[in-house]
């Protein structure tokens, strides 16, 4: 891996790291309603997935790239099962942010109908939820673009170090 891609991938990991402690925090909350409301634990699960993989991933580049030390091979099975999970999630953001970015109208008519929902209690304006959902719609965006190019640096680094995950030391197999 080149010196600048290194960087990258490192800047990468760290900002996922954050912003998989605000999702998680996020999940647990949400796992909280979604048991009430099961069509929403397939998309909480996704998010849970997302976050497992921006940890292991993490924990990956610190302790085995960095660190040289052996790793269990149990944590490249997670890297990988949440890695192709958090690609669907990339994927399907990507789609949904360049359809309402290519399609303004779509979002303007939603957030009308939430300010109509909305105008017996304390109402925001129209135009500040319009620009506070593209300003969210556009983070939500690049964030799925470092995520793939994250994810896809990583499986190639998993190739690479495939010596760091060593056979398996569970007491189990003989």
């Amino acid at each position: 891996m080149s010196n600048n891609m290194n960087i990258l991938y490192r800047i990468f990991s760290y900002i996922l790291l954050v912003i998989a402690v605000i999702l998680g925090i996020a999940a647990l909350f949400t796992l909280l309603i979604a048991l009430s409301n099961p069509a929403l634990l397939l998309s909480v699960f996704v998010v849970i997935a997302v976050v497992i993989y921006s940890i292991t991933s993490f924990l990956f580049l610190i302790n085995g790239i960095d660190g040289k030390r052996q790793l269990q091979p149990k944590l490249k099975d997670w890297i990988k099962v949440n890695g192709y999970v958090a690609i669907v999630f990339v994927v399907m953001n990507i789609f949904q942010s360049v359809t309402i970015i290519s399609n303004p109208a779509v979002l303007n008519d939603a957030m009308k109908q939430v300010a109509e929902i909305q105008s017996n209690t304390a109402p925001v304006s129209t135009t500040l939820m319009i620009k506070v959902a593209k300003a969210i719609v556009w983070a939500l965006l690049f964030y799925c673009v470092i995520l793939g190019m994250h994810i896809s640096t990583t499986f190639r680094l998993l190739k690479q170090y495939a010596g760091l995950f060593g056979p398996n030391t569970d007491s189990t197999q003989q």
